[in-house]
Order: C-alpha cells, then sequence, then structure tokens
C-alpha cells in the first residue's frame, strides 16, 4: 500500500524549566463566543508533493496546543501521505527547533526573544520570519494575556497614555512625555499630587515584560528605582506587587487580569497623549484598540527571496483562512484574527 496514513503528536514531557504551574497552563476557561470573521477566505488547498516518509514537524509552545492540533486535522485529512508530528513543550522550544533544522513550523506564544532571533540569525544570515496566527486572550493565566496596569483602588487616576506609562518606567523617555515622579505630574491633585509612584516590575528576560518594554518604552532603559518583584512564577509575583500596593498606596505594576486583588483597581490605557481610553474587555482585545493586545506566531526559516516549502506555505494559508480561524474561535480563548491582518499575514506568503 503506497499511502501511509500517520499522525504522529509526540507531546514530549516539560523539561524542568518549565515543569512549574506558572509555566504550564495550557488549559483556561472560555473567554469569549467570538467567531471567525465570514469574509475570510476559505481554504482552498494547494499541491503537496511528499513521499510516504516525508514530514511535516512542529515544535513550539505547550499553550497553542489545542489551536495546532485542530490546525492538523483539517490539514491531514487533505495531505494523507504526509506525517505531521508536535512536539510543544514551551514558547522556548520553538527558536531552538528552528535553528537544529528539527522544526518546520514553530508555533510560539509570544514575540520572539532578541537573544533567540540572534541565534537564529547567527545561524543562518537572516531573521525567523514571523507570521500572526491568532490573538492572544484577554486575561487567562498561560495564554498570552493582555498585560494590565494596576494602582491603587483610592488613586484618583483612571486612564494613562502609553506616552506617560514610558515617562514612568523609563529613563530614556523615547515617547515625549515630560519627566514624571509624582502621581502629580500626571495630573492627580490633592492628597496625591506630590505623593511619588512606587513602580512594581518583573527583572528580565521575560515574555511579559518584553512586551510591555516594547510597547510603553519602544525598548528603552528602565529607571533604577523599580522594585522587582519575585514569586513561584511571573504570575505569583504580579499578585505579590498588587498585594505589597496595600503597604505603598501610590504603587503601579503592569500585570494581568488574574492578579488583581481587592485592593487594587484596573486602568484604562490610550495610545497617545489625550486619545481615547480603552479599558482590557474582549472586544478592544480582538480589534486591538487596547494597547497590550497581543499576538500569538508561527516562526519559519524562510530565507530572503526564496518561496517557503510547500508542505509549509500551505499550513500557513490554512491557518489564516477561515476555516483556520474558526478552530481558534472554538477554543473560546485565544482569539481570531481581524480580516485586514489575515490579508496583511498572507501576502507574506506570496
Amino acid at each position: 500500500m503506497n499511502q501511509r496514513l500517520q499522525l504522529a503528536a509526540c507531546l514530549t514531557a516539560l523539561s524542568a524549566a518549565f515543569s512549574s504551574p506558572a509555566f504550564a497552563l495550557k488549559y483556561a476557561q472560555p473567554e469569549h463566543n467570538l467567531k471567525a470573521d465570514p469574509t475570510l477566505p476559505s481554504w482552498q488547498p494547494g499541491e503537496v508533493k511528499s513521499e510516504p516518509e516525508e514530514e511535516l514537524n512542529i515544535v513550539g509552545a505547550d499553550i497553542m496546543d489545542e489551536i495546532v492540533l485542530g490546525w492538523v486535522k483539517i490539514y491531514r485529512k487533505q495531505y494523507p501521505r504526509l506525517s505531521v508530528t508536535e512536539d510543544l513543550r514551551a514558547s522556548g522550544a520553538g527558536a531552538p527547533g528552528l535553528v537544529s533544522g528539527k522544526g518546520d513550523l514553530a508555533p510560539v506564544g509570544r514575540e520572539m526573544f532578541p537573544a533567540e532571533e540572534k541565534s537564529f540569525a547567527d545561524t543562518y544570515g537572516y531573521k525567523p520570519f514571523a507570521i500572526k496566527v491568532a490573538t492572544g486572550s484577554v486575561g487567562s493565566l498561560g495564554k498570552t494575556a493582555s498585560s494590565v496596569i494596576l494602582v491603587d483602588k483610592d488613586n484618583p487616576i483612571d486612564c494613562l497614555s502609553l506616552p506617560q506609562l514610558d515617562a514612568i518606567y523609563s529613563k530614556t523617555r523615547k515617547l515625549g512625555y515630560k519627566e514624571v515622579g509624582t502621581w502629580g505630574d500626571l495630573g492627580a491633585k490633592g492628597e496625591w499630587a506630590n505623593r511619588p509612584i512606587h513602580l512594581y516590575g518583573l527583572k528580565p528576560v521575560n515574555g511579559i515584560e518584553q512586551y510591555f518594554k516594547m510597547v510603553a518604552m519602544d525598548g528603552g532603559e528602565y529607571k533604577d528605582d523599580i522594585q522587582f518583584v519575585k514569586g513561584k512564577g511571573f504570575t505569583h509575583a504580579f499578585t505579590v506587587a498588587a498585594q505589597d500596593m496595600a503597604t505603598h498606596p501610590g504603587g503601579l505594576t503592569y500585570a494581568l487580569l488574574a492578579n488583581v486583588t481587592p485592593n487594587v483597581k484596573v486602568l484604562k490605557l490610550s495610545w497617545k497623549e489625550g486619545g481615547t481610553c480603552y479599558e482590557p474587555n474582549v472586544e478592544n482585545v480582538y480589534a486591538h484598540r487596547y494597547p497590550f493586545s497581543r499576538y500569538v506566531y508561527i516562526y519559519v526559516n524562510k530565507a530572503p527571496g526564496k518561496p517557503l516549502p510547500a508542505k509549509v506555505k500551505e499550513f500557513l494559508r490554512l491557518v489564516l483562512s477561515r476555516e483556520g480561524q474558526q478552530v481558534v474561535a472554538d477554543e473560546r480563548v485565544f482569539i481570531p484574527l481581524k480580516p485586514e491582518v489575515v490579508q496583511e499575514e498572507l501576502k507574506k506568503l506570496e
């Protein structure tokens, strides 16, 4: 028999570095009832020539295992001669998988760290090729949740802009706001006017910290007076910071919705000074109006000026189709892409 129907799911045991609950949260309660936009293009499979033993190897994030498996099921029905393997340990496994050549596709639940990109570039002479495949969750732990800004519940400030956050956290102030040291510098009156801002954060490098630094600080340099909090994993550290604000009423931290405690409140955020303030909810994260809305990615090895292998290109075309985005929607935690984002990503494949 020439055809071999094979689907090998290699879910390797988590390494010690990712064995604690803070790094292994893959399941989350449903957050939404969204559907893939009906205007998204339907998948029209192209030709993929394959020998009976040829494989498509997927190496990367455990947090994306459900949606990756959904894509694989659809893909395998179309290309039964192709053997598909999944090795989904952690986001940090994606870059090494591409560098070693063991992975054809690397699902990563965050942006690659600079060191990961450098490792790939040092090997191949160009950067890994990134495709947005879904939007992160609103607030589910371990599911690329949007960051939020927490302050004392009695703080009179209700909204901050990204330039203000930049001035709060960075000494470089790349976004152009004036120097900030007290809540009065942000418009607070009365007893809050002269109250210093007590800053919390995560010690670099961490996916949440890196994304905050990129969006709010344009990659700038941190101030020296930030209290880098510790805990049993980064999610617990954020809760430690939120609880500690009871002793520092002037406190501020970036965190996740899961870290909200009774003594703090979540601020709305705007992209620019005087801009519209958005709260972190499904509607605003889906539309990426909320500044800390995130994407999850699939990275591949694509040399500049050269086409992707057909088996890789077709998998990505499936992911970016109506059927592929419905897989994302059906999980009800990660959020499907908007049509305009899908069109931008599809153009990259040509």
